[in-house]
């Protein structure tokens, strides 16, 4: 039924009011004003009045203001001097959808928390990532890895230590810091510095006579070159070079600036038989197209382990030629800032049972 208010039928010997009278159009543009916007048009006789203009200009400043714009809407009656008034509503509208509990943290990502462990050697807070409506998440580079803090509410912080990655799922990292006596769930976890990821494929070469993996013992080797420069940020030097028995180890670090990286290197060893060998990996098996392989390890020295592909100890008997294959990863901070809260968080403090 059409709850809209009716006109009221004049007394008996009342003049009739006329449809161009200066009355009843204030009557009839204030009731267009008070009129739900649920309810109906009603209908108007031909040559009527036109009460629409005033709901008009508010639709109008309506549409404008939701667009983030400031309208200056001039509201004039025949006659009547004009009034000016402004709408100053801005709206920013919101940024690409992500999961709900997810906070961004970076560029077309965001994180939740999901636990918090608290141990006498740390506390470690394991975060989950994903991607925001915008983006593709196979081509997406989420969180790298940076700097983290736990801020408590007296202000004090404590900085973390790492961030280690899953080795098989891209979308989960935890967060490590040293052990704190205070309940970690009254922090908040702030991200003060997010890593940036750089790539190089870099040489070294050793000329030597001795068989292709010794027999017994281990052979020193020094690759040339021994340094490479990181793009001026740091350099990365060749510390040892170490072939033994059934496999070998190459020794790095970075010098200069605060550079981490990741050394993935791989020797050939060619003379009379060519001998291949990689580093031992134990997820070599997961380590496919269908999974996202998650950033390496960062650090600021290391060392790998390598094992022979093809298992062999042939010895070619003339002069042979090592060539170290390096893949370089390392990272350099830029500042950045994202806050995740942690008072609703499961915490799992096992320091009383170690």
């Amino acid at each position: 039924m059409d709850d809209a208010p009716r006109p009221v039928a004049p007394a008996p010997g009342t003049p009739v009011a006329q449809p161009w009278s200066p009355s009843a159009i204030s009557e009839a543009a204030l009731r267009e004003v008070l009129r739900s916007p649920l309810e109906g048009d009603p209908r108007r006789p031909r040559g009527g009045s036109r009460p629409g203009r005033v709901s008009f200009l508010i639709l109008a400043v309506a549409a404008a203001a939701g667009a983030g714009l400031t309208v200056l809407v001039s509201s004039q009656a025949d006659g009547a001097a004009p009034t000016t008034t402004t709408a100053a509503t801005v709206t920013t509208l919101p940024g690409p959808a992500l999961p709900a509990g997810y906070r961004p943290v970076g560029e077309g990502y965001g994180a939740r928390v999901e636990r918090i462990l608290q141990r006498s050697d740390g506390v470690f807070i394991t975060i989950s990532l994903a991607v925001d409506a915008d983006h593709d998440p196979a081509k997406t580079a989420s969180h790298q890895g940076g700097d983290w803090l736990l801020e408590f509410p007296d202000g004090t912080t404590v900085p973390s230590s790492s961030v280690v990655f899953d080795p098989v799922a891209r979308a989960a990292a935890t967060i490590v810091f040293p052990a704190v006596d205070r309940n970690p769930a009254e922090a908040t976890l702030r991200l003060v510095a997010a890593a940036e990821l750089h790539q190089a494929s870099l040489t070294a070469t050793v000329t030597g006579r001795v068989p292709a993996l010794p027999v017994t013992g281990s052979l020193s080797l020094e690759p040339d070159p021994a340094a490479f420069d990181l793009q001026g940020a740091a350099t990365l030097r060749l510390t040892a070079l170490t072939l033994s028995a059934g496999r070998g180890s190459l020794e790095w670090t970075i010098e200069g600036g605060e550079v981490t990286a990741h050394v993935e290197p791989g020797l050939t060893l060619t003379g009379g038989a060519t001998v291949h060998l990689a580093r031992q990996d134990p997820f070599f098996g997961f380590r496919n197209r269908m999974l996202s392989i998650p950033p390496p390890p960062l650090a600021a020295a290391g060392r790998v382990e390598l094992v022979p592909v093809y298992a062999t100890s042939a010895d070619p008997g003339i002069d042979f030629t090592v060539t170290a294959a390096l893949e370089v990863t390392w990272a350099t901070l830029a500042p950045a800032e994202a806050a995740l809260p942690l008072e609703a968080v499961l915490l799992v403090d096992v320091r009383a049972t170690g």
